[in-house]
């Protein structure tokens, strides 16, 4: 057995106010549920598997003003790829 802690995993979290003005501002709207209540259904089923798999889950709030000024910082188009970054960097950053 080993004393390692678990494996931190950022999950992007969004708040029911500013879903869909998420979803207007990215360029793959497809790879996000259609509403708050699919996403936000699918999004807890994924926390709880993670953390029964032993990780530890830190949801990271995607706000979308400080998304977009990140995007543009990093040079990348706001799309799933971006989201992904965006949350392992801020999830990073939070380990610290």
């Amino acid at each position: 057995m080993t004393d390692a802690p678990p494996r931190r995993i950022g999950l992007p979290w969004y708040i029911r106010e500013d879903y869909s003005r998420i979803r207007e501002m990215i360029v793959d709207p497809h790879n996000l549920a259609p509403s708050y209540d699919a996403w936000l259904a699918a999004a807890e089923n994924n926390e709880n598997v993670g953390r029964q798999a032993g990780l530890q889950i830190i949801r990271v709030t995607v706000e979308p003003d400080a998304f977009a000024a990140w995007c543009r910082e990093q040079g990348l188009e706001p799309d799933s790829a971006a989201r992904t970054r965006y949350v392992a960097d801020i999830a990073g950053r939070n380990a610290e």
